[in-house]
């Protein structure tokens, strides 16, 4: 009786140990994907801000008004980063 009772505390704890390590890695596999996410979203700003500002060339006061958002959103991302 008394190895059945270890055999049962051993697999319980491993199934816990094995549960918490499981959650650390979920937990960086989150970490991993918010960044990577952030960095694409902060790449296709920059690239569409890049193509404003090359449609607005000739006119600085109108890039500057039609531009703005994106350089307010690429700030956000770099606090939020």
């Amino acid at each position: 009786m008394e190895i059945l009772s270890r055999l049962l505390l051993w697999i319980g704890l491993s199934v816990l140990l094995e549960g918490t390590v499981g959650c650390h890695y979920y937990e960086e596999f989150r970490v991993k994907k918010t960044t990577a996410d952030l960095q694409e979203e902060r790449a296709a700003l920059l690239h569409d801000y890049r193509v404003c500002l090359e449609k607005y060339q000739d006119e600085p006061p109108k890039a500057k008004e039609v531009c703005g958002p994106y350089t307010q959103r690429l700030r956000e991302i770099e606090i939020t980063h």
